[in-house]
């Protein structure tokens, strides 16, 4: 019996670990994890899901870069243009940076799923693209 504790033991640790997932915001009725403000805005919408599997909601990016992030955290962002209806994860997004955004905070960091997807934007702007790891 002895020899099984362990065994079960990391088995339960795993299937919890596995759980972790992004929750959905409540736009209108979550209030950012940083500012405390309500979230009304969907393109700037960011969330972070904590190892132990707690779900942190922000109005935006810019409130995620500065909340204190746990290692193994994960982190998600929406998709600005809208084309994708599922978050994205933070780190496999681009960006774009650039005053005339207007985010909640003015972070002014809205995110795309790829480039094609940034790209009218970051042309008609002169932007570069960013990545997670180049962000301000």
């Amino acid at each position: 019996m002895k020899m099984y504790l362990p065994a079960l033991t990391l088995l339960l640790f795993l299937a919890s670990a596995c759980g972790r997932k992004y929750e959905p915001i409540n736009y209108g009725k979550d209030a950012c994890a940083h500012c405390k403000m309500t979230i009304m805005d969907k393109r700037y919408a960011a969330e972070i899901v904590s190892p132990k599997g707690r779900a942190f909601k922000f109005d935006d990016i810019s409130c995620l870069r500065a909340y204190a992030l746990e290692p193994g955290s994960l982190l998600f962002v929406n998709d600005f243009s809208g084309k994708s209806t599922e978050p994205l994860p933070a780190e496999k997004a681009v960006y774009l940076h650039h005053e005339s955004f207007g985010s909640p905070m003015a972070g002014n960091l809205p995110a795309f799923a790829d480039e094609a997807s940034a790209k009218a934007l970051q042309d008609s702007l002169g932007l570069p693209l960013l990545t997670w790891e180049k962000l301000p």
